[in-house]
């Protein structure tokens, strides 16, 4: 496959529609064909990265209503936000690895006004080590499974998604 502009640029905008799809797709792409390696890996790390920090604006934003301005000052979300405030790196790092995490967290740290430069930082650590962790795994298992890997990663990809889904519905059953 010749990479081209197109290519890339859809693997840019990827995480702008689902995140885990896209990362898993260029993964799978460069564990299937190494010379896209270094370009993927990179570009898919720019387009995750870039469609996190827009988030942080929309929590920000909600500021401007007076109805969102005064919920801010409750009891229970100042708690909130001093506790966010306090573990943004623990806060940050843990909605990326956690399902249906991310956008409330991400939108929570902007209307809690944290530190948007910081925001940043850990945004940008935390996006380095989910891309390198799915890349290892897709090129680790490439190399176990070799072109079989194409049909494979996608299967695999449903697993997790499956048993993530599993795991939610109970723990919200048993109210966790």
């Amino acid at each position: 496959m010749d990479p081209s502009w197109l290519l890339y640029l859809g693997i840019f905008v990827g995480p702008f529609v689902q995140e885990d799809a896209a990362v898993l797709a260029a993964a799978t792409l460069s564990a299937a064909d190494p010379e896209h390696f270094p370009v993927v890996y990179f570009i898919i790390l720019a387009g995750l990265f870039f469609s996190d920090i827009w988030k942080y604006w929309i929590g920000y934003a909600a500021h401007a209503h007076p109805r969102a301005r005064s919920f801010a000052e409750k009891d229970k979300v100042m708690k909130l936000r001093d506790q966010v405030r306090a573990n943004l790196l623990t806060t940050l790092m843990t909605a990326r690895f956690v399902p249906l995490a991310r956008v409330p967290a991400y939108v929570a740290c902007g209307y809690f006004k944290t530190s948007y430069i910081m925001f940043c930082a850990i945004i940008a650590l935390t996006a380095f080590l989910y891309v390198t962790a799915i890349f290892a795994a897709c090129h680790l298992l490439g190399e176990v499974f070799g072109d079989r890997i194409e049909m494979m990663l996608p299967a695999f990809g449903a697993i997790i998604i499956v048993i993530a889904a599993i795991t939610y519905w109970i723990r919200r059953k048993r109210g966790v």
